[in-house]
Order: C-alpha cells, then sequence, then structure tokens
C-alpha cells in the first residue's frame, strides 16, 4: 500500500443523498517516499523534482467529513501502481514493436509492386499505427472506472 500526505483544498458537497461528497486534494510535489536523502534512497523526487513544479491535485470522495485545510494521509493499492505502470509504458511500447513488425512483414507483400514498399517504410507506418493503439487505450483506461481510486486513510493532525 503506497501511502502519501495531502492537504484538503476544496470541499465539494454531495450531490444525492446516497453519494459522497468529493474533495480535491494537493500534493507537495518535492514529498517522495521520505528516503531520498538517507542511505539506500533512491532520489528519484530529485531527478522528477524539474518537470514537476506545480503541485499535483486529485479529486476523490470524501469519507470522513474533512474540512479545507486539513491534511490526511491517501493510500492507493500496491496493484493499481503496477496496473497504471503497465497500461502507461509496458503496453504502448508491445503495440510499437507488434505494429513495427507487423507492417515491416505485411506492407511489402500487400502492397503493389510498382509502389516499391519497402519494409523499412512499412516498420514505420506499423509503428505509427502501433502508436495510435497505445494513445487510445490510454484514453480509454483513464475514464475506466473499473479500477479502485485512491482514498483517505485518515484524517492527520
Amino acid at each position: 500500500m503506497a501511502e502519501r500526505e495531502a492537504r484538503v483544498i476544496e470541499v465539494i458537497p454531495p450531490s444525492g443523498p446516497e453519494l459522497p461528497g468529493l474533495v480535491r486534494l494537493q500534493f507537495d510535489p518535492t514529498g517522495g517516499c521520505g528516503r531520498c536523502h538517507e542511505t539506500g534512497g533512491c532520489g528519484g523526487v530529485s531527478i522528477a523534482q524539474p518537470l514537476c513544479r506545480t503541485p499535483k491535485t486529485l479529486l476523490i470522495p470524501d469519507r470522513f467529513g474533512v474540512s479545507q485545510g486539513d491534511k490526511v494521509l491517501v493510500a492507493i493499492p500496491d496493484h493499481l501502481l503496477s496496473q497504471g505502470a503497465t497500461r502507461a509504458y509496458l503496453i504502448p511500447l508491445l503495440l510499437l514493436f507488434i505494429g513495427s513488425g507487423l507492417g515491416a512483414v505485411l506492407l511489402p507483400l500487400l502492397a503493389p509492386t510498382h509502389w516499391l514498399m519497402t519494409s523499412d517504410i512499412g516498420a514505420i507506418a506499423g509503428a505509427g499505427i502501433g502508436l495510435i493503439a497505445a494513445w487510445w487505450q490510454l484514453q480509454r483506461s483513464q475514464v475506466d472506472r473499473s479500477i479502485s481510486v485512491p482514498y483517505i486513510v485518515r484524517r492527520l493532525a
């Protein structure tokens, strides 16, 4: 379970009697895991810091009745982290290689001979199709609500 501290910056009341309200949380971009400057720490947040200067926000259900300005501990199950990394990195890379391989093999066979298509052109076209498929898969996975979302574990003092 990955946990991280956040600050409540907005409270959105419930839209129905059975629904929880929502809260917008702000995460410190320099937070990391807390081991960055310790022996054995990876220092990964130091690498990302120039790229992520603006604080990150997240909208999640409010099950504790928190108020604006409260500090909370947010958790996300580990399997969701690996699932997100797979969707963001592994699947697009595989689609790129599969598209490139299929394009290199199929385009020269399917194109008319007077076009003089080489396997290189097929590989480039297939890689482009693979990247488009990867982009589509990422867009679709971002609106997929079947996966669970991070949740507030507790309010911090």
